[in-house]
């Protein structure tokens, strides 16, 4: 429940598979509305990327944002949000974030909770500038998704850039692209080695297609949350840590649970997936590789 000094919650949040986050869980009658940057099952994107349509600055080689969020917080900067309700702001940052003529970018903008106040104005949740008093609302237009990429991605697109602009023969360039290698390797072998456990422990036919598995709407990731930590702990012991990029296997993990899976048979298929893998760098007892 809520606090009692607050009577009302808008919640925006910036998240690959967000919508897992609230899907089955979320309540209709606490007076919470949130809106996520994508669903269940898909990648959030970046946004102002150095190949992108409205790219950064030169000095900079990241993307500066994530689709979702600049999506909204520039509608909000440009609105009298007396004049912009909670439904029509949504309805824009959904068609922002994936435009129809781009079937293969962008994600789905979801909404969970409570949306009986959707009618309300925005400025009672995100404050009033007098400045805008006499702007006239217009939708904002559709930013060129050229060179966007999936959240997931970023990083490498970062350490890449990075390495393009370092003087050819350097030590510097060349510590650069082994951290390019390093990185897109334990990438493959989390991939790997994931679906190596799905079928020990599933079997060689139903391994894959039993970790992807999507529970129908309005059911919760996992029933029991206790087990899904155990469960990736148990994997990062032996096969090292997932990082930023390795939690998209969040849902493999929690189907291993779904389907009464135990520690111990999680721990062997684990060992016999990635026996003799030199966790290094990759160790979850590293700081900031610990999912």
């Amino acid at each position: 429940m809520l606090p009692k000094a607050i009577r009302k919650w808008i919640i925006y949040v910036e998240a690959c598979e967000s919508g897992s986050i609230f899907e089955g869980l979320m309540p209709q009658d606490h007076n919470i509305y949130v809106t996520t940057a994508s669903n269940a099952v898909e990648s959030s994107w970046a946004a102002y990327c150095p190949e992108d349509g409205t790219p950064p600055p030169p000095e900079y080689f990241t993307c500066l944002g994530d689709l979702y969020s600049v999506s909204w917080m520039e509608d909000s900067e440009t609105h009298n949000l007396k004049k912009e309700t909670i439904k029509q702001q949504y309805e824009v940052v959904k068609a922002r974030t994936a435009p129809l003529n781009e079937s293969s970018i962008g994600s789905h903008v979801m909404e969970y909770g409570d949306k009986t106040f959707k009618g309300d104005m925005l400025f009672l949740y995100q404050g009033f500038d007098p400045a805008k008093l006499n702007i006239r609302n217009r939708p904002l237009p559709t930013p060129s998704l050229k060179g966007a990429i999936k959240q997931r991605y970023a990083d490498i697109l970062f350490m890449w850039k990075k390495y393009e602009k370092l003087n050819v023969g350097s030590e510097e360039k060349l510590r650069a692209l082994r951290e390019v290698k390093e990185t897109v390797l334990h990438r493959k072998h989390l991939d790997s080695s994931i679906d190596f456990i799905g079928k020990l422990v599933f079997g060689f036919e139903k391994g894959s297609s039993v970790l992807g598995a999507v529970r129908g709407s309005g059911q919760p990731l996992v029933d029991d949350w206790d087990c899904l930590k155990i469960m990736v702990r148990v994997f990062e012991s032996h096969c090292g840590s997932l990082t930023w990029y390795g939690i998209k296997y969040m849902r493999a993990f929690a189907n291993i649970c779904n389907n009464g899976i135990s520690k111990t048979k999680m721990k062997e298929a684990s060992i016999n997936a990635c026996d003799g893998y030199d966790l290094g760098k990759w160790s979850p007892l590293v700081r900031g590789h610990s999912a």
